[in-house]
């Protein structure tokens, strides 16, 4: 399965060679539809990590931390992360064990899908997409969880799917 920041990476690339605006608010929540498209017509999610209920919506939490320094700013392709480091979850592995993963845009899968998103979503600015996905239940039944601060609440695989297959207005990209 795809590291989430290279799906991101592949946004990111996709929208800046269509001109279209990509910041890491966008971005996070396009992450949140690829997935939970890939999720309903696929049956797995298109990336490893899972996502997270925060106060602006679904985020991935390890590609929020690489693209928050541009805040509301345009993300360009030469500000991509292409390589990150993997560390041995073994404590006494020592730095020899440690994996450089680079990023391939054509190593990433579903592609065809990604970019069938990205388009269809172009005219949504992202504070509309913090309102679709408010609106959507895996968030709102947490919602008072949320606005106290409580942390690290995730979406799981199967809330995203019975979410979508039961309501299927949800399915904006096919607007």
């Amino acid at each position: 399965m795809t590291p989430a920041l290279f799906v991101a990476n592949y946004i990111i690339e996709y929208s800046n060679k269509k001109g279209y605006p990509i910041n890491n608010l966008k971005l996070q929540k396009l992450l949140y539809f690829v997935n939970a498209r890939n999720i309903v017509e696929n049956g797995s999610p298109l990336f490893e990590e899972e996502m997270e209920k925060w106060k602006y919506g679904p985020v991935v939490p390890s590609v929020y931390h690489e693209y928050k320094r541009f805040g509301a700013f345009a993300i360009s392709d030469n500000d991509l992360v292409r390589e990150y480091i993997v560390f041995d979850t073994n404590p006494f592995a020592d730095l020899s064990d440690l994996k450089i993963v680079k990023y391939e845009s054509d190593a990433v899968e579903n592609y065809q899908l990604i970019e069938d998103t990205v388009d269809a979503l172009l005219d949504f600015d992202p504070f509309d997409l913090v309102d679709i996905t408010h609106s959507h239940t895996p968030w709102k039944k947490e919602e008072p969880r949320i606005k106290d601060g409580v942390k690290g609440i995730k979406y799981t695989t199967e809330e995203i799917r019975e979410y979508f297959e039961d309501n299927s207005e949800a399915m904006i990209w096919e607007s």
